[in-house]
C-alpha cells in the first residue's frame, strides 16, 4: 500500500508544481494587450483616498464563479474586514483589489479612476500585503524592514519598527537591527516575524494595506501587541483585513460576510450581532471554539 501511497502523494505535488508554474510563467512573461495600461501611463499616482467596487465577480478559467454581483468601499482611515468560511473567497477578493488578478466582471475604481487603467507600478507603490505567513529573506533585521523601501535610512526603519511594537524585541538582540536571519526567519518566533512585516509596512506607508489575519495561531502577548501596531497602521490608510479570528474584526469600521458567492451580510459587529443571523451564528461558534481549546475568557 505504500507504494501507492507515495504515488498518490508525488501526483498532486506535480499538479500543484505545474499550477505553480503557470503562475510565475505570467509574472516572468506578460503577454502583450493593447488594454495594458502601462504602454501609455507612466509615473507615479497621487495618494489615494477611497476604492469603489461595483458588480464585482470573479471566477477561474472553465469553473463556477467564486463570487458575483460584490459591491463595496473602502476610505482612507477606516477598516474593512472580510470574515466568511474557508474558500468563500475572501483572500480572492483581496487579490483583485491589490491588483495580482482581474475580475471577471465589474470594476474596481481608485479615486473614480478604473485600477485597470492604472500602471501597474505605479499601483503597487501604493500597496503593502502583509500575508499571514510573512516571508523574511537571509540577511539582516533592517535589509528585511527595509524589503518595499530598500532607500529608507536607519532612523526610519528605527521608527517603523517603534510602529510595529518590533523595537523591543530587536534592541534586546546582540547586534540589534544588525542581527542576521536565516530564511524564513529562522531563529525568530511568529510573532517577531509578523511584527517586522507590520514594520515593513509602516516604512513603505502605503495607502492600501491588506492583512490576512496578522494575529493567527500567536501567543496572547505577541497577539496584543500585534493588534496594537494594526490600530495604528489604520490611522490614515485604507485598511482591509481578512479574519478568520472574528475577534479581530470587532473593531472594524465595517464587517463584510462572504458566503455563497455573495456578500450576504454587511456592517459592524454590534449591529451584525444584534440581527442574529449567519454573523451571530459564526460568532458564537467560535466563541465556543476558543472557549474549548482554552482560549476564551
Amino acid at each position: 500500500y505504500r507504494p501507492l501511497r507515495d504515488m498518490g502523494a508525488q501526483y498532486h505535488a506535480r499538479m500543484e508544481a505545474i499550477g505553480a508554474a503557470e503562475g510565475l510563467i505570467e509574472i516572468v512573461a506578460p503577454e502583450a494587450s493593447e488594454s495594458t495600461p502601462d504602454a501609455g501611463m507612466v509615473g507615479p499616482i497621487p495618494r489615494p483616498h477611497a476604492i469603489e467596487c461595483r458588480n464585482l465577480a470573479f471566477s477561474y478559467a472553465d469553473n463556477a464563479p467564486v463570487f458575483e454581483g460584490v459591491d463595496l468601499s473602502l476610505h482612507r482611515g477606516e477598516r474593512l474586514a472580510l470574515v466568511g468560511p474557508s474558500g468563500a473567497g475572501k483572500t480572492t477578493l483581496a487579490h483583485l483589489l491589490l491588483g495580482f488578478v482581474q475580475p471577471s466582471a465589474g470594476d474596481i475604481r481608485i479615486d473614480g479612476a478604473d485600477l485597470a487603467a492604472l500602471p501597474s507600478a505605479a499601483w503597487q507603490a501604493q500597496i503593502a500585503w502583509v500575508p499571514q505567513r510573512p516571508t523574511l529573506f537571509h540577511g539582516t533585521i533592517a535589509d528585511n524592514i527595509r524589503l518595499g523601501c530598500p532607500e529608507a535610512d536607519d532612523a526610519a526603519v528605527a521608527h517603523a519598527a517603534r510602529q510595529a511594537n518590533a523595537d523591543g524585541f530587536i534592541d534586546a538582540l546582540p547586534e540589534g537591527y544588525d542581527t542576521r536571519v536565516g530564511d524564513r526567519g529562522q531563529g525568530l518566533s511568529g510573532g517577531q516575524i509578523q511584527r517586522i512585516a507590520l514594520a515593513r509596512a509602516f516604512l513603505k506607508d502605503a495607502a492600501l494595506v491588506v492583512l490576512d489575519e496578522p494575529s493567527a495561531s500567536l501567543d496572547p502577548a505577541s497577539e496584543a501587541a500585534i493588534t496594537e501596531a494594526v490600530a495604528r497602521l489604520a490611522a490614515d490608510r485604507m485598511l482591509l483585513i481578512i479574519a478568520h479570528r472574528l475577534d479581530t474584526v470587532r473593531q472594524a469600521d465595517n464587517i463584510l460576510l462572504l458566503a455563497d458567492g455573495a456578500i450576504v451580510e454587511r456592517g459592524r459587529h454590534e449591529a451584525l450581532m444584534a440581527a442574529n443571523r449567519r454573523y451571530a451564528r459564526l460568532w458564537s461558534l467560535y466563541r465556543a471554539e476558543d472557549a474549548f481549546v482554552g482560549n476564551g475568557p
